[in-house]
């Protein structure tokens, strides 16, 4: 499989990370069961999914902070997949890695152009909205907003892929070749 395929097949992963983020945001917080946890699973898969076809599709252009960002955004879902730790649970602080990673990942597709710069800019806002829906009392629909937000940012980039790298109908994915 082509590095071209792996690229697109990661922009639609990052379509599908849009549509699970922003309907999960709408999740009541303390819901539990098997069910939600496979939902938040396959979310946190097509996120991983999604970044490295973002990443793919940009990382000459992003630099150091593209590839900071990645980095750093891929260990922090992977920390936040992890859950717990001899009784300790690691979300806040992947969470946090995340967010950090987003960050520098925004600032690096904002320096590659690439993307539209909303794109980059919703990352951002996401983040900041997340943070203080997060940890302010009372500003918890703020934390709902973030996902959307995030959401719509997610499915834009992978919609950019998509149409830069040819998601049209019939298209052969396998015709291009690195």
């Amino acid at each position: 499989m082509s590095s071209t395929t792996l690229i697109r097949l990661g922009g639609l992963a990052a379509v599908l990370t849009g549509i699970l983020r922003a309907a999960n945001s709408f999740l009541p917080t303390d819901a539990s069961g098997g069910a939600i946890e496979m939902l938040y699973l396959l979310t946190d898969l097509f996120i991983l999914f999604g970044i490295f076809g973002i990443y793919g599709f940009q990382h000459k252009e992003s630099g150091l902070w593209g590839f900071f960002g990645f980095l750093l955004a891929t260990i922090g879902i992977v920390i936040i997949r992890t859950g717990t730790l001899s009784g300790v649970s690691l979300y806040s602080i992947g969470a946090l890695t995340f967010s950090i990673g987003l960050s520098l990942f925004a600032v690096g597709s904002w320096r590659a152009r690439k993307l539209p710069k909303w794109v980059a800019s919703f990352w951002l806002f996401s983040v900041i909205v997340g943070i203080f829906g997060y940890f302010v009392a009372g500003f918890s629909p703020l934390f709902i907003l973030s996902g959307v937000i995030f959401g719509i940012a997610f499915a834009g980039a992978g919609f950019k892929i998509g149409s830069a790298m040819g998601w049209e109908k019939n298209s052969n994915w396998e015709s291009y070749d690195d």
